[in-house]
């Protein structure tokens, strides 16, 4: 009796546990209209990201500090920049992922979910996920 109660709750731990990560792997649902592509500049204490406001491209100049911790490269770049879920391009209000290109090279961090927003761009750090990467749009 006691073996059959272990081996049913086992069993109906293992299934909430699949159906919980089959969920995972679909993107969030969101009934709300799609922000708009980020535009301006953002800045926080680690540099800046200038966003054209077509979606993709990006000119970001960092600290040499967080260019030492994520391999970004140091001085002024341009390249393309892409919120993901999975490997699927998805809106930054949704995204687990903001990966950034520069010259061939891509630079992946996770995304803070639930913080971007049109006034805010934040990911985690590379080598601490406890420290978020804040950079606030600034007035023009």
């Amino acid at each position: 009796m006691k073996k059959n109660a272990v081996l049913t709750l086992s069993l109906v731990l293992l299934l909430i546990t699949l159906l919980t990560a089959c969920t995972q792997d679909r993107p969030p649902d969101s009934s709300t209209p799609a922000p708009a592509a980020y535009d301006g500049v953002f800045a926080g204490s680690y540099g800046t990201l200038y966003f054209n406001g077509d979606g993709q491209s990006i000119e970001l100049r960092v600290t040499p500090e967080l260019a030492e911790r994520t391999g970004l490269p140091t001085g002024e770049n341009k390249g393309t920049y892409v919120f993901l879920f999975h490997n699927e391009s998805i809106r930054y209000d949704l995204a687990e992922y903001f990966r950034i290109t520069i010259d061939g090279t891509s630079y992946q961090f996770n995304s803070v979910r639930g913080r971007n927003d049109p006034q805010t761009v934040a990911f985690y750090s590379v080598n601490d996920e406890s420290e978020m990467l804040v950079f606030d749009k600034q007035e023009e």
